[in-house]
C-alpha cells in the first residue's frame, strides 16, 4: 500500500491522496494543463503587439497662443513704464550731476585760487558749442580756451534728454577765487527735459543767480 501523496491543483487547491486513488492520476494530469495555460495567457498579454500605456505630457496649440497673448499683453503695458522710469532717473541724476558739477568748480576755484569754468564740451577736452547732454567738462582758466588749461573733470553724454541754457551766452560759467561768478554773469537758467514730449511734466529747471547760488523748479514744460 503506497503511502499518501500530498499536492496543490492548479486552481491553488490543497489534496491529499493515496496513489491507489483514481482522482489522483486524474488530478496530476490535468494540473500540468492548466499550468500551461496559464503561462500562454501571460505570454500572450505580454506580447510584442502589446505596448504600455504611457502618459503625453505637454501644451497644446491653443493654450500656447494663449500664452503668447498674454506676455505681448503685459509687454504693451509694461515698456511704457519702463521708459517713463528711466526717463525720470536720467532727469534726476542730471541734475544732481551738474548741480555737484557747478558746486565742485566753485570750491575748486577758492582751493587752487585761480579762475574755474564748467563748459559744455562733447570732445572732454575744450568747451564746445553744444548742449550739456552731449557732456560738459570743469577747467581752470576763464571762458576762452587755453592749451595751458587743466581738464579737473569730465562728465560723459546723457541719453533720454536734453539739458542746455535758456541762452546761449550762460552756457560757460565761470568762478573766481573769490567763490563768485564771473563779474559778467547776470545769471543763467539751465533747463533739464526729456526727449518725450510725453513726459515735459519731468521737466527740471536750475536757475543760478548773480552770487551763484543754485535753486530747482519743476515747471512742467520745456522751453529749450
Amino acid at each position: 500500500m503506497h503511502s499518501p501523496v500530498t499536492g496543490i491543483t492548479g486552481s491553488g487547491v490543497l489534496f491529499t491522496a493515496g496513489r491507489d486513488d483514481p482522482s489522483f492520476h486524474r488530478r496530476r494530469s490535468l494540473a500540468p494543463r492548466h499550468q500551461s495555460q496559464t503561462i500562454d495567457m501571460a505570454i500572450a498579454h505580454f506580447s510584442v503587439g502589446s505596448r504600455p500605456r504611457v502618459n503625453q505630457f505637454g501644451f497644446t496649440l491653443i493654450e500656447l497662443m494663449v500664452v503668447v497673448a498674454l506676455v505681448a499683453i503685459l509687454a504693451t503695458l509694461a515698456i511704457p513704464s519702463w521708459t517713463q522710469m528711466r526717463t525720470r532717473n536720467a532727469i534726476r541724476t542730471a541734475v544732481n550731476d551738474f548741480n555737484a558739477s557747478l558746486q565742485f568748480a566753485r570750491s575748486e576755484a577758492v582751493r587752487i585760487n585761480t579762475p574755474v569754468t564748467l563748459c559744455p564740451s562733447d570732445d572732454g577736452v575744450t568747451c564746445t558749442e553744444t548742449e550739456f547732454q552731449n557732456g560738459w567738462i570743469v577747467r581752470t582758466g576763464p571762458q576762452a580756451n587755453d592749451a595751458a588749461q587743466l581738464i579737473l573733470q569730465d562728465t560723459l553724454p546723457r541719453t533720454l534728454i536734453r539739458i542746455d541754457a535758456t541762452s546761449a551766452a550762460t552756457r560757460r560759467f565761470t568762478y573766481l577765487p573769490n567763490g563768485l561768478p564771473a563779474s559778467n554773469f547776470a545769471g543763467a537758467t539751465v533747463e533739464v527735459c526729456p526727449t518725450t514730449p510725453t513726459f515735459d511734466y519731468m521737466v527740471r529747471v536750475l536757475t543760478i543767480n548773480r552770487t551763484g547760488r543754485i535753486t530747482l523748479s519743476s515747471p512742467g514744460v520745456c522751453s529749450i
